[in-house]
């Protein structure tokens, strides 16, 4: 009976891993609000690289990661990639206020009620996900993936 449980489980996690390598052959679409109070659709980059940046605040890592891609944005525009910066479950104000003191160059998009985060599974911030330009998704982790061109076959 052991080995049939054990079996079992083993069966469940091997599929559940299977399911997870398969999740984001494409994206899904959204829309969130930008900071202007205009709504920005993923659907409006498309045929355009995309690199989404989960962040908070309140996350230490967030901050330097955002310092990170201010400074190495101007690089990736040259690449025809575009950062969203999708903060998650804080106020436009807030942002509005934290960006005073650490003005960004790329996107910021309100997450205000989490949706979209759950969508992509995240899990933690910081989380970039690395789109290409036929909607197909490269890379998903807690790191900036410096080999982007190759993940994108530049």
């Amino acid at each position: 009976m052991k080995k049939i449980i054990c079996a079992f489980i083993f069966l469940l996690i091997l599929s559940a891993f299977l399911n997870a390598q398969s999740l984001y052959k494409e994206v899904m679409n959204f829309a969130l609000d930008s900071l202007e109070g205009k709504k920005v659709e993923l659907s409006d980059f498309k045929n355009k690289p995309l690199l989404l940046f989960f962040w908070t605040i309140r996350c230490p890592h967030c901050r330097r990661a955002l310092f990170l891609l201010n400074q190495i944005y101007p690089e990736l525009e040259d690449s025809n990639i575009e950062i969203l910066g999708i903060n998650i479950e804080e106020s436009a104000d807030k942002i509005k206020r934290f960006l005073k003191d650490y003005p960004l160059t790329f996107k910021i998009l309100l997450d205000s009620d989490g949706k979209v985060a759950r969508i992509y599974r995240v899990i933690g911030v910081p989380t970039y996900i690395l789109i290409d330009k036929e909607g197909k998704v490269k890379f998903q982790g807690s790191y900036f993936p410096f080999d982007y061109k190759n993940l994108l076959g530049d």
